[in-house]
């Protein structure tokens, strides 16, 4: 009776160290590519000047991602939230694996001009007082 309890044990223990001592590299190393893909997408839409962070982590079978934007800062709250939008949607059909995506939007602030993604400058465009 007490060899089988000393198996029993002993099996649990071997249990709990392949439970507990899991390696992990291989998942860090997916959520850091997932990062990295997130972020090049996002850097690409319009709007959008930089990436401040970009985080893409699992929570089970889910893959949740948080993101910090940085706009331009002329910009209304309005439009900042529009973009915002636009980068969670994108994101969301994008990549199938993400079931949240959530989106902090600053002002980015280091240096002038900004960058513009749309096309052409702004001396291409007639004004009233020409």
């Amino acid at each position: 009776m007490s060899t089988d309890v000393d198996k029993v044990k002993h099996l649990l223990q071997r249990l709990k160290q392949r439970i507990w001592n899991k390696p992990r590299a291989s998942n860090e190393q997916g959520a850091v590519e997932n990062s990295e893909d997130i972020k090049n997408v996002v850097l690409r839409m319009m709007g959008v000047i930089a990436v401040e962070s970009c985080e893409a982590r699992e929570q089970g079978h889910y893959v949740v991602a948080t993101l910090t934007i940085n706009v331009n800062p002329k910009i209304t709250v309005q439009e900042g939230y529009e973009i915002g939008q636009r980068v969670r949607w994108l994101l969301m059909h994008r990549f199938t694996h993400l079931t949240d995506v959530v989106i902090h939007v600053k002002p980015f602030a280091p240096e002038y001009p900004y960058k513009s993604n749309e096309t052409g400058s702004q001396e291409e465009f007639s004004t009233i007082l020409q």
